[in-house]
């Protein structure tokens, strides 16, 4: 009787597809890194685990238990001391290969460029959760609500990347990019560096979810971030769409 044979790394057939899937957006995401940042990748990854590392040591051992002071030491410094710098080169690379109108005449240029963006901030994103949620498990759960940490992760992030590109298909220069987002940063460092770990002994919350008094103030600045990372991300794809402005 004949069979077909199973390997004990073989994935069930409902398996497959998202494991396939997962697969690509890996490779996607390791291939715009490599091209955005080339030999610098490995330096890029070296700095984080160091600053990361150095971190995590410190609340372990106590210096730095504070949940408050894990999100500004840990989770904001990569964001600005490698994100920003990583997205300022999203178009630079092209102008200074002398190929950007090759790059924009391909079908799905607006693309090519949303990629890169996209690739920087969900791995930022994703350190940031692991970083926080290994925080709270260290905590038992007690320390902050998670859900609310969680969500400004992905919201300065977000806004991260649509500072970076509006800057980038504007201005020619990696370093006119980095300080032109260091300054819209800046101007908003009201709500892009606002905590939103309640304070443990004055601030009312749960494990998932602060109170209602810290949750307005919490939903305020997310709301702040969110329209500004809109309006910037609109205006950018529609230069991204009018390939003459950025050759010009």
């Amino acid at each position: 009787m004949k069979g077909t044979l199973k390997t004990p790394l073989s994935l069930p057939p409902r398996l497959r597809k998202p494991a396939e899937r997962l697969r690509r957006l890996l490779r996607t995401t390791r291939l715009s890194l490599e091209l955005l940042l080339g030999r610098r990748l490995l330096m890029f990854a070296v700095v984080d685990f160091l600053v990361v590392g150095a971190a995590l040591i410190a609340m372990l051992l106590g210096s730095g238990d504070e949940p408050q002071a894990v999100w500004s030491g840990v989770v904001l410094p990569p964001f600005l001391l490698l994100g920003l710098p990583a997205l300022s080169g999203i178009v630079e690379v092209e102008r200074r290969a002398g190929c950007l109108d090759l790059a924009l005449t391909t079908p799905a240029a607006e693309g090519y460029f949303l990629r890169r963006v996209a690739s920087v901030c969900g791995v930022l994103c994703v350190q940031g959760w692991l970083l926080m949620g290994f925080d709270w498990l260290y905590e038992g759960g007690a320390g902050f609500p998670l859900l609310s940490v969680l969500m400004q992760v992905p919201i300065i992030s977000l806004f991260l990347g649509a500072t970076a590109l509006f800057w980038a298909v504007r201005l020619k220069s990696g370093g006119a990019v980095w300080l032109a987002s260091m300054g819209t940063v800046l101007a908003f460092s009201r709500w892009f560096f606002a905590n939103p770990i309640p304070d443990r002994h004055q601030g009312v919350f749960n494990a998932w979810l602060p109170g209602p008094e810290e949750s307005l103030s919490w939903l305020g600045g997310a709301l702040v971030l969110g329209a500004a990372t809109l309006i910037l991300f609109l205006y950018a794809r529609r230069r991204l769409r009018r390939p003459e402005t950025l050759v010009s």
